[in-house]
């Protein structure tokens, strides 16, 4: 079911076309909204099976998936998306099942090599760098976790890159209710504490998903694109362009990742000395990773399908020389994000310690929470903004930023978490700090290379306006609903809808209209429609 027909059923009076950034952000919003739901009630489950401890552990293992992850598929995906989108624009389609294939040989050749290293040496791994011997038990399941959700990826990117999304909002989709009811199932079986155990068993119900995914995904490829684009073998020029692209992102993100991987490692270390005993170093962790970053994280479900849309749109104007189209696209993007994922964080902020009790049944102080607020929303702008440094070409620059940009986090990180005073706060400005500093750094080389006007009333002024004002309803209203609501959850859904109302007003006082933004048309060419379902 497709973005458009659920608008159309709802009764919304606009007609969408199929080419418009909001029918691609639409199809994938639908599909992220769900899955963040579905993912939110995940983390309910794991917290309530598992414990803080037990989500500690859990990333610990997660970390190695994570740098595993990023260094085999980041690239790979980048590269085969940017190329299939290229190829479209150009009229190519020939070279698309080349592409298709060069990504799978060059993903399980590194994927061999991480399995040899983890097989061979993982309790080393588990014990010496991790330190926690029982991260151990989750290897070989990790490992065919990563082989499935690479064989999944890969077919994804080639789907949005072909602005097929709603291929991969379906399997996303269904992939998660497939792991929420398989770890559901097994965690209640074993009603154990041995945390190795948790891990290894939330990583099997990862893989039932990942089969269901990748299953999905090469049977719409072999139905839909396998005898539609001709075959053709692939050419030097094709390959170098792919390495071109993937190893730089793929640098990026390893590195990214084995930095960031670090820093979970070493911050309970870091909380140890701030005072913490092991085991509450390890909950902070757990607490952080699992429930606080993901209720203030819930805006990022429409940040990303925004971005996602674009990547594609943009790879295909800078493809054709259209370098108009890629300003107007650079200046959209940074505005969306900021209308959508400012706003958004501003109402969360204060609602956050009474959802996380809620749901969590944890605490969080109004320091903590604002700190993570401001952090998201510099997150959302950084993510807008690295995703168009790669679809512009400019990879290598986005590997030395976001590279710095770790590394700068891990070093403020270990400097401050260990400082009784700062604790876990340490941690949380270390990262406001760093994607700040990103953020700008990025901005300023994607002002250089496509010359967009700035703007920076429109692009940042005006949805600070609006999160200042939905901050301030929300605090006064949530007070008063709470004291004349006959419960919390009534309390919760009122404050939420006024602050809707509300932030559609002060754009409409503001003469910004969201809808017509997105709406306007992408104009290229596009393959012939697949008939599926």
């Amino acid at each position: 079911m497709t973005a458009a027909y659920l608008l159309m059923k709802w009764g919304i009076a606009v007609r969408i076309h199929k080419k418009t950034i909001l029918y691609a952000a639409g199809v994938l919003a639908c599909g992220n909204i769900a899955l963040q739901v579905l993912g939110f009630a995940y983390r309910v489950l794991l917290s309530h099976y598992a414990g803080a401890e037990g989500l500690g552990v859990y990333r610990l293992v997660n970390s190695v998936y994570l740098v595993c992850n990023a260094g085999c598929l980041s690239g790979v995906t980048m590269a085969c998306s940017r190329l299939s989108a290229a190829s479209e624009a150009r009229g190519e389609q020939y070279k698309v099942r080349a592409v298709l294939h060069l990504a799978f040989r060059v993903f399980f050749t590194l994927c061999l090599l991480c399995g040899v290293v983890l097989l061979l040496d993982g309790q080393g791994i588990a014990g010496g760098i991790l330190g926690d011997s029982r991260c151990a038990r989750a290897f070989p399941f990790l490992l065919l976790c990563l082989a499935l959700t690479g064989i999944e990826n890969i077919f994804k990117s080639l789907f949005i890159g072909l602005e097929r999304m709603q291929y991969a909002a379906v399997s996303e989709v269904t992939e998660q209710l497939i792991r929420i009811g398989a770890v559901w199932l097994l965690l209640r079986q074993y009603q154990g504490e041995n945390y190795g155990t948790i891990a290894m068993l939330i990583f099997a119900g990862m893989v039932a998903s990942e089969i269901f995914s990748a299953s999905f995904l090469t049977i719409l490829y072999r139905r839909g694109l396998a005898g539609r684009t001709p075959a053709a073998p692939l050419d030097r020029t094709t390959a170098r362009q792919f390495f071109f692209i993937a190893l730089p992102v793929s640098a990026s993100a390893l590195l990214g990742n084995v930095i960031g991987s670090a820093g979970s490692i070493l911050l309970p270390k870091r909380l140890m000395l701030a005072g913490l005993t092991y085991e509450q170093a390890l909950s902070a962790l757990g607490v952080l990773s699992g429930m606080a970053m993901p209720l203030l994280l819930l805006p990022v479900a429409l940040i990303s399908s925004v971005c996602t849309a674009l990547l594609p749109a943009v790879t295909a104007a800078q493809a054709t020389g259209n370098q108009k189209r890629v300003r107007a696209l650079t200046g959209r993007a940074v505005t969306t994000v900021g209308l959508i994922g400012v706003p958004a964080t501003a109402v969360l902020v204060p609602l956050a310690p009474a959802l996380s009790a809620r749901i969590f049944d944890q605490s969080l102080s109004t320091p903590y929470v604002s700190l993570l607020g401001v952090t998201a929303m510099l997150c959302y702008y950084q993510m807008a903004a690295g995703s168009l440094l790669n679809a512009l070409g400019m990879q290598h620059w986005q590997v030395v930023i976001s590279v710095s940009a770790e590394l700068l986090q891990v070093l403020l990180m270990y400097r401050w978490c260990a400082q009784p005073a700062w604790g876990i706060y340490g941690y949380l400005g270390a990262m406001a700090l760093t994607e700040a500093l990103a953020f700008v750094l990025s901005l300023t080389l994607l002002h250089r290379k496509t010359g967009f006007v700035l703007r920076p009333v429109r692009r940042f002024g005006v949805p600070l306006l609006c999160g200042a004002a939905l901050y301030g309803w929300t605090r006064v209203f949530f007070a008063w609903f709470s004291q004349h609501s006959v419960s919390e959850t009534a309390a919760l859904f009122w404050t939420a809808a006024g602050a809707a109302a509300l932030y559609l007003l002060v754009l409409r006082l503001m003469d910004v209209h969201l809808w017509t933004y997105l709406s306007r048309r992408i104009e290229k060419t596009a393959l012939p429609r697949l008939h599926l379902w």
